[in-house]
C-alpha cells in the first residue's frame, strides 16, 4: 500500500478592500492564526486577482517590489512596504510540471492581493515568494486544470494562496457601512461556493458562469472568482476543508477564507 504523502495546506483569502492591510480586528487576527500555524513553509506561490496577463507570467526578480496598485486610499497604506526574497527556484519547477514555458517577468512586484494578505500571515517577511499570474486567455475550465498540474507542489512544503474574493460586486457595495446586512444574492452565492468545496463540486465551479445573473451579480468580472478555481484545483480528496474566517463588509463582500490540509 503507497504511503500517504504528507501535504502542506493551500489556502484561499478574500482580501477585499486594500485597508485590510492596516486593520487591526478579528479578519487581520484570524490571518496572523493561519500564518502561525503555516509559519514554517519554505515558500509561498500566490496567485492574485490583481495580475491579470496574456499568457501566463511569473514574477523573476531576486527582491520583489510592493505594488500600491490603487487610488484614494490613506497615506499611510501607501507607505506600507513588504519587502522579500523571490523564490526563483520554483519557476523551472512549475515549467516542468505544467509542460509549458512562463514568461518571467523581471520587474513585476506584489500586487496588493499578495502582499496584504502576506503582510499579516508572515510578518516576519522571511518567507520567499514567488506570484504566478491569471492568464486571461484560459477559460475556467483551463484554470482548474492548470492547477492541478501545480498540486504536486504541496509535497514540496510550498503554500499555494489564492487571493481573490468569494463575492465582489462593487455596484451595490456600501461604502458607509462596513457592517451592513448582505443581500440575499450575495449568501447564496457564497453558500454555493462552500458547498462545493465541502463536497469537492469541481464541475460546480468550473461551469459557474451557467448559473447566469447569480454568478454575474457576485462577480460582474470573473478576476476575483479565478483564484478559488487554483485552490479547488489543487484540493486532494483526502483534505480537510475548513473555513478560518467568515465576515462580511460592506453587505455586497464575503470575506470568507478556505483552508485544505
Amino acid at each position: 500500500m503507497e504511503a500517504k504523502k504528507n501535504l502542506t495546506p493551500a489556502l484561499f483569502v478574500s482580501h477585499g478592500s486594500p485597508m485590510n492591510a492596516i486593520a487591526q480586528n478579528a479578519y487581520t487576527q484570524d490571518l496572523n492564526k493561519i500564518g502561525n500555524a503555516l509559519k514554517n513553509v519554505s515558500a509561498v506561490l500566490v496567485i492574485s486577482a490583481h495580475w491579470e496577463t496574456n499568457g501566463l507570467f511569473v514574477t523573476a526578480s531576486e527582491d520583489l517590489a510592493t505594488y500600491h496598485d490603487f487610488r484614494g486610499f490613506p497615506q499611510e497604506l501607501h507607505e506600507v512596504e513588504y519587502p522579500v526574497k523571490g523564490a526563483l527556484s520554483l519557476i523551472p519547477e512549475i515549467e516542468k510540471l505544467i509542460f509549458e514555458e512562463v514568461k518571467q517577468d523581471t520587474k513585476r512586484g506584489l500586487d496588493h492581493g499578495a502582499w496584504s494578505m502576506l503582510l499579516h500571515l508572515f510578518p516576519e517577511k522571511k518567507i520567499p515568494v514567488l506570484q504566478l499570474s491569471i492568464d486571461k486567455t484560459r477559460s475556467f475550465a483551463e484554470h482548474l486544470e492548470l492547477a492541478k498540474k501545480l498540486a504536486p507542489l504541496r509535497e514540496e512544503n510550498i503554500l499555494i494562496l489564492a487571493s481573490g474574493n468569494m463575492t465582489h460586486n462593487f455596484s451595490h457595495l456600501n461604502f458607509g457601512n462596513m457592517d451592513a446586512k448582505p443581500f440575499a444574492w450575495a449568501i447564496e452565492f457564497d453558500e454555493l461556493v462552500k458547498d462545493a468545496f465541502l463536497s469537492g463540486d469541481e464541475r460546480a465551479l468550473a461551469e459557474i458562469d451557467k448559473a447566469g445573473d447569480l454568478f454575474r451579480m457576485n462577480h460582474p468580472s470573473p478576476d476575483h472568482f479565478i483564484p478559488l478555481l487554483y485552490l479547488m484545483g489543487v484540493k486532494n480528496e483526502n483534505d480537510r476543508v475548513q473555513f478560518p474566517h467568515m465576515s462580511w463588509q460592506y453587505g455586497t463582500m464575503s470575506m470568507r477564507h478556505i483552508l485544505l490540509s
